[in-house]
């Protein structure tokens, strides 16, 4: 059966709007008027999660003709308003069955709607997954969902400019930050240009040394966990040092940073691995691109290997039909191998599913990047990525460090005293 794609509007809606003419019926009605049973499925991204998720959808259906699977669209930000809408207001009424979720918006949905979404500890084998990913799924004894794609990291770069500097593919190895920092001045020396982005209102960067040294902005038990903290400390010092060396293009938001990439503004980047459309879109630089393990922090428990982004599909418990949704999640997103190499062919999208990682996709040589097998190296550091207890706060902490950065990037306050400000507007936030 063809799948229903519904547009649904990218306007905000107030709460008294989103639940004004429910009328006591569900998004997700249950039944079609075929008699099927109807699961409703929300995500964003036209061009990623929904094409992805109709090819999960077509393949459950062709092997139980009596399920109907929509996909519906909304924006991130919609889905976001509405889960907490609904939910908040005690209600279910207008809601799907599936919902994607971003990692970092798990824990959030988790916590604060107790008994809302499935556990699926008992339905699916999770030690298939990478285990950094179960673990933003994890609270208690239960896991709330199922792992889709991995924002595994990689250091991006332009091998002409740093060939023209004097470096070598295995010189791009195993960095720490500061033997990039070193390698970005002699780049801009010799090429003019800055050897990576950064966009100023985004902590993306402390992100990825947090979770590239299995720490993060809060203890276990959920204690702001900033100050006095080694990692923080010391990506903080980075930050600076990268600033300081005059090898940043600072840019702001998705397009900015996309067009200094594909205008080739900058030698490099350091993100997930779910840039390399936006890298291949540019079909002229073919063959000028590579990638290596991203650059570590020199502290105990620093790895290569980080994550950025990164999304799961959650199960509304209350929905018509839940344990279908369930069924389907597990039967297609947790033991199809085919369907993940379907994916990455077709879309580019890496899974979590551990045993799609060994098929002959992940081996394949991508010429645009100079016949190098990145999704088979993608997949091996996957395995390496520290898992970290990501918090219901995290968007707080970002915008603390956001507002005090700037007193250690001009010199008015050193990193301690620094990190002391921010984790106190922490605390006042969140209490």
């Amino acid at each position: 059966m063809k799948k229903k794609l519904i547009a649904a509007g990218m306007t905000a809606v107030m709460t008294a709007g989103l639940l004004a003419g429910c009328g006591g019926g569900s998004e997700s009605e249950g039944t079609t008027e075929d008699g099927k049973k109807k699961v409703t499925v929300w995500a964003w991204d036209v061009e990623y999660n929904i094409p992805i998720m109709e090819e999960a959808a077509k393949r459950y259906e062709a092997k139980h003709d009596d399920v109907d699977i929509e996909v519906v669209e909304y924006s991130y930000d919609d889905i976001t308003q509405k889960i907490n809408t609904y939910l908040t207001a005690g209600t279910t009424d207008g809601l799907p069955d599936i919902i994607l979720s971003e990692d970092a918006n798990v824990q959030k949905y988790i916590q604060s709607y107790p008994g809302e979404f499935k556990d699926m500890s008992d339905i699916v084998d999770f030690s298939n997954f990478a285990q950094y990913k179960v673990e933003v799924l994890t609270m208690d004894d239960g896991i709330y969902g199922v792992p889709f794609d991995i924002g595994t990291e990689g250091l991006f770069y332009r091998s002409d400019y740093l060939e023209q500097a004097g470096y070598t593919e295995e010189d791009m190895m195993d960095l720490t930050w500061d033997e990039y920092i070193e390698i970005g001045k002699k780049v801009k020396e010799v090429t003019g240009k800055n050897m990576l982005n950064l966009d100023p209102d985004s902590m993306n960067f402390m992100r990825d040394c947090m979770q590239a040294s299995g720490t993060w902005y809060f203890t276990e038990d959920g204690d702001v966990n900033i100050a006095g903290n080694p990692v923080i400390e010391e990506g903080t010092r980075i930050y600076k040092a990268l600033m300081d060396a005059d090898i940043v293009e600072l840019t702001s938001g998705w397009s900015e940073m996309a067009a200094a990439l594909n205008n080739g503004d900058v030698a490099s980047i350091t993100t997930g691995c779910w840039i390399v459309p936006t890298i291949t879109a540019q079909e002229d630089q073919s063959g000028l691109w590579r990638v290596a393990d991203m650059p570590r922090l020199n502290v105990e428990g620093g790895t290569n290997y980080g994550n950025r982004g990164g999304s799961n599909w959650l199960v509304l418990e209350n929905s018509p039909n839940s344990d279908i949704a369930a069924d389907f999640l597990n039967e297609i997103y947790a033991n199809d191998v085919d369907f993940y190499e379907t994916i990455l062919r077709d879309v580019g999208a890496a899974g979590a599913y551990i045993p799609a990682q060994s098929s002959e996709a992940y081996d394949e040589p991508v010429e645009f990047f100079g016949g190098q097998a990145i999704w088979a190296d993608f997949a091996e550091w996957a395995q390496k990525v520290p898992a970290v207890n990501l918090g219901v706060y995290s968007d707080e902490a970002d915008n603390a460090l956001i507002t005090c950065m700037p007193n250690v990037l001009d010199g008015s306050q050193d990193i301690p005293t620094m990190l002391g400000e921010a984790q106190e507007l922490v605390e006042q936030q969140i209490q």
